[in-house]
């Protein structure tokens, strides 16, 4: 079978008033005008302003709006848009924090990484199983029905930064956590809960904080298995829930709703008591964030999800293309006002930057502490040596020295391909632009020529 290679060829059959009839139901507001895309017009092809949502995003992966912070995190680390990825890959983004969050915790980047890796599947991206913990997912709902040809444009104001297209031929992941930097007792927990990946009722989505489509203010929802109630990370555990029954019970200020007990955070074998968990005494919307992560400020802390991005893999396949049909590749078609080529890499040593290293002011300004005199030339290896010892500060060749060989090499293999990539482009452009200038050159002493002529005469 043959990967899914037609995003540029699929176009959305959806009608006006059945984006509105579904955008009323998924509770996006009108001030985002949803808009039905042009007949004619892929989902690559979004118009200056918008951004695109699948329909089965939300039908089948258990996405919700307003965006989690989660999810809204992933997307900015892996600099990705919600039309590049698969239905499957989203289910499995949403699986993984609706566990988190049945377990009594925050749904973790850094954990996410643990378990899943970002993959290409044709010209959509996907996420699936990492090499090192596999056991999170024991089945997944197969079927997934049409959904490249259902697709919307909403203003991208409900994204709380600038989406990026991602470039098909961008670097997917850096090496995997260590069990070492997650939490203990979170990684543990979630090891013994792998569970069917599969569209969730909205009784449970509400009840885990995962949607807001919830009228009834003075009750909460609440399952009921055989007349008793059960925890939502139960039902996800069950691949038959049938003989569930969905209802609502009024609402205790401070009480757990996830559990509906005393307890509060599954620990080993049962819930443990502790203290109030954020964000499960009653579902509530998400502050609306006025800049990007953390990441992306200078001398910020590192936080454990939002890490430094896309360094050593090689672009990987993924598991779903055994779905596609055979058809002829087309190349992806990137919307340059979205991508910026300089912006598709960055790497730790980067970021090591805002780092202090001891004996020196983070905030002073590096100045090489090289022997180079001025009318030295590269010509001398013990010049050219010099200088590069001393070409990136203090930081950069601390967190080099932490590296052990195989990252250290693996770096280096990508640095160095890259460049070499880019040089012959480089050299031609620059040609282009000497030619351009020579040629400038020429029709000026030209004008100049003609203009001391016609004085003369």
């Amino acid at each position: 079978m043959g990967a899914l290679k037609d995003l540029a060829r699929s176009f959305s059959r959806l009608t006006q008033e059945e984006v509105e009839l579904f955008c009323k139901d998924y509770g996006i507001g009108a001030e985002f005008t949803p808009i039905a895309p042009a007949c004619d017009a892929s989902v690559d092809k979004c118009p200056a302003g918008f951004i695109e949502l699948y329909c089965r995003h939300f039908e089948f992966s258990n996405l919700r709006y307003p965006f989690s912070l989660f999810v809204l995190n992933l997307l900015e680390y892996y600099r990705v848009s919600f039309g590049q990825i698969h239905p499957k890959g989203m289910a499995r983004v949403l699986h993984f924090e609706v566990l988190c969050r049945a377990l009594g915790y925050d749904p973790s980047l850094l954990l996410f990484r643990r378990f899943f890796r970002l993959a290409k599947n044709g010209d959509w991206f996907t996420f699936e199983a990492s090499k090192v913990d596999s056991g999170l997912i024991s089945s997944m709902v197969t079927t997934l029905g049409v959904w490249k040809n259902r697709f919307f444009w909403v203003s991208d104001t409900i994204v709380p930064f600038k989406t990026v297209w991602r470039h098909p031929y961008a670097i997917l992941n850096e090496p995997e956590p260590l069990e070492s930097d997650l939490n203990d007792a979170f990684l543990q927990c979630i090891r013994k809960c792998p569970a069917r990946v599969r569209p969730f009722p909205d009784h449970l989505l509400v009840l885990l904080g995962v949607s807001k489509l919830w009228e009834k203010a003075d009750r909460d929802p609440v399952l009921k298995r055989d007349g008793t109630v059960m925890s939502a990370l139960d039902f996800i555990k069950s691949d038959d829930t049938s003989d569930v029954v969905f209802e609502d019970v009024p609402s205790v200020p401070n009480e757990n709703v996830v559990v509906r007990t005393a307890e509060q955070r599954f620990e080993g074998s049962g819930y443990a008591s502790v203290s109030i968990v954020k964000g499960f005494s009653k579902p509530l919307a998400p502050k609306a964030s006025t800049r990007r992560s953390n990441r992306r400020l200078k001398a910020a802390p590192q936080s454990t999800s939002t890490e430094p991005m896309d360094l050593s893999d090689d672009i990987e396949v993924s598991e779903d293309q055994v779905e596609a049909g055979v058809e002829k590749d087309k190349e992806l078609v990137v919307r340059g006002k979205k991508v910026q080529s300089k912006k598709v890499v960055s790497t730790p040593v980067q970021e090591s930057l805002s780092r202090d290293v001891e004996g020196l002011n983070p905030e002073g300004t590096y100045v090489p502490a090289w022997l180079v005199k001025n009318d030295d030339t590269f010509k001398d290896a013990a010049v050219c040596e010099d200088a590069l010892k001393h070409l990136a500060p203090p930081s950069v060749h601390k967190t080099i020295a932490e590296m052990d060989d195989d990252l250290m090499l693996s770096r280096m293999v990508l640095s160095t391909c890259n460049l070499a990539a880019m040089l012959p482009q480089g050299i031609t452009r620059f040609r282009q632009r000497m030619q351009e200038y020579e040629d400038f050159s020429k029709k000026k002493d030209k004008m100049k020529s003609s203009l001391a002529s016609m004085k003369k005469e």
